[in-house]
């Protein structure tokens, strides 16, 4: 069986390899195939339990790396957050509003997770491909996290996958 958190690391592990050439479809991306196997496995369940983990398990993926990239620059998450934002909004929002927005949420603690629960399911109701966009965005962010800390000589990326590894095993089995 599966652990809750293999197909979060089998999503980020995809959005780490850049498309040379870029594919021409959704389905030719190595990202998007994570997110498709999950909502094939959620139309078999009849449900949306898979996909809802992968959206979840990432955003906590992306919300801790965010906070370990915070304390290397001997910053708060907010204050990353917060330049994060400011870049989207000057480069007139983008895939990366709603991936802000969440790890915005995440980092709250408790109440965050209350709030990013209603703002997936606002999210799916809302336009369910765009769900889905945000789900393979949320890796691809999570990604460039693991490539930041990497440049910056903080984690190789065999290092942080494995510590990611770790604290999604934890946060799933918790």
């Amino acid at each position: 069986m599966t652990s809750l958190h293999e197909p979060v690391m089998e999503l980020v592990r995809a959005s780490l390899n850049p498309l040379v050439p870029p594919a021409r479809s959704r389905g030719d991306d190595p990202a998007c195939q994570v997110v498709i196997r999950a909502a094939d496995a959620d139309l078999k369940a009849g449900g949306l339990d898979h996909v809802n983990r992968l959206a979840i398990g990432t955003g906590v993926a992306a919300a801790g790396l965010t906070s370990w990239l915070a304390q290397e620059r001997h910053l708060e998450p907010e204050a990353v957050v917060g330049q994060l934002e400011q870049s989207v909004a000057e480069n007139g929002g983008g895939p990366l509003s709603p991936v802000v927005g969440m790890i915005k949420m995440l980092l709250t603690g408790p109440p965050g997770m209350a709030q990013v629960a209603d703002f997936m399911v606002t999210q799916f109701h809302e336009d369910e491909e765009k769900y889905y966009d945000l789900v393979v965005d949320l890796g691809r962010y999570t990604a460039s996290c693991i490539g930041m800390l990497n440049a910056l000589n903080i984690s190789s990326q065999d290092d942080t996958l494995d510590n990611l590894d770790a604290m999604l095993q934890e946060f799933f089995t918790a």
